[in-house]
């Protein structure tokens, strides 16, 4: 958090607001609103540490506010600001993770103990955070090698180079090569993920490439996956193809990704890719329309956070760290564009990605985004 953690206070009344201002200034870095709206772009433009909130304030109210923050980074503090011995906006405030209450009038001895504890407890949650992403990186860099090595050779055995098989040994080889390629995209998206915190990654530009074959591509390799499932898919693509001159590489692992979540939370029906150019936004939009389980609306901002899945119980029908989507998004910000998930319960999902098709940059050229 550096030397000083960023605090946001949200009152629409100035008396609250510039006394909180006045006792935790000398302490912090103190950013003030009056309204939801402004809290909101604030949250976007700072990384805030702690929030002060009166859950009772006109037009975007505390609860929303609260929401919202929560969706951005669920691990940053909230204080309650009650009024005057109310009592039902303090429990309300917890049940949304809150850290604690303060009533008015303040106390200054009270309001700096809350605050101090708070922050300290956000440390503990990023130092725990960042352990647990060193590990995840230590051990994905120690496992790829030794699964790549599987992968090869179960490609040698399934194409019979070494000697033919019997059917149920070319079923449990597909069984073997179809996990250890779902193991190898766990894996690299930890190792992306882990490459976008911590700002080390390029953005490479080099020859044009078709965006219409690198669907079709994608798509074959999941073939088996999706004869298994019975899974129709459909491919509206451009028959000219769609040459753009942007990273090809985390383009690739951008659709892949939307693709396998497509597929994963698709028991039956239907996926349908289609792909155009526009060359007066001068963008590529990319759409995957599926008949899965959906999404419910509540949540559709809340899977794009790492390691989170709409159900994160223990016994959820459906396996993995939830970082596809996260991934996907992070990605798709890095290069300048814009994913957006429109989703219904029970009847599907409609992914709109949409990708600036021309670089900035001269081929062969690359850029450090930090």
């Amino acid at each position: 958090m550096g030397d000083r953690a960023n605090i946001l206070i949200i009152d629409d009344e100035i008396g609250p607001r510039e006394s909180l201002k006045l006792i935790l200034k000398p302490h912090y870095n103190v950013y003030t609103a009056e309204r939801g709206t402004q809290a909101v772009e604030l949250l976007d433009q700072v990384p805030i540490d702690l929030v002060t909130v009166d859950l009772k304030m006109p037009g975007l109210s505390g609860i929303k506010i609260l929401e919202k923050m929560k969706q951005r980074d669920r691990d940053v503090e909230a204080i309650i600001i009650t009024g005057y011995g109310s009592m039902d906006t303090a429990i309300e405030g917890l049940r949304l993770g809150a850290f604690d209450y303060i009533s008015k009038p303040f106390d200054v001895d009270q309001v700096l103990d809350l605050v101090r504890r708070a922050l300290e407890r956000r440390s503990a949650k990023l130092k725990l955070m960042q352990i647990r992403s060193d590990f995840l990186t230590n051990v994905s860099h120690e496992l790829r090698t030794p699964i790549t090595v599987v992968i090869g050779f179960v490609s040698l055995l399934l194409n019979q180079l070494m000697g033919q098989l019997t059917d149920q040994q070319l079923k449990a080889l597909e069984r073997v090569y179809n996990n250890s390629q779902e193991l190898l995209d766990l894996i690299d998206n930890v190792l992306w993920l882990t490459s976008l915190n911590a700002g080390d990654l390029s953005i490479l530009v080099g020859e044009d490439f078709d965006v219409g074959a690198m669907i079709r591509e994608i798509v074959k390799k999941y073939e088996k996956v999706l004869g298994e499932k019975r899974i129709a898919v459909a491919l509206e693509l451009p028959a000219e193809g769609i040459p753009v001159h942007i990273d090809s590489s985390k383009v690739a692992r951008i659709f892949q990704n939307l693709f396998h979540n497509a597929i994963k939370f698709t028991s039956k029906g239907s996926v349908t890719v289609r792909a155009h150019r526009s060359a007066r936004q001068r963008m590529i939009e990319l759409e995957i329309v599926d008949t899965g389980i959906g999404i419910p609306r509540e949540h559709v901002e809340a899977v794009f956070q790492p390691f989170r899945q709409v159900d994160s119980s223990p016994a959820r029908q459906y396996a993995g760290l939830g970082l596809g989507l996260t991934v996907a998004r992070r990605l798709t910000d890095f290069l300048g564009g814009t994913l957006q998930i429109k989703s219904q319960q029970g009847v599907g999902t409609h992914v709109i990605l949409s990708l600036p098709y021309r670089s900035e940059m001269q081929k062969g050229e690359t850029l450090q985004r930090l």
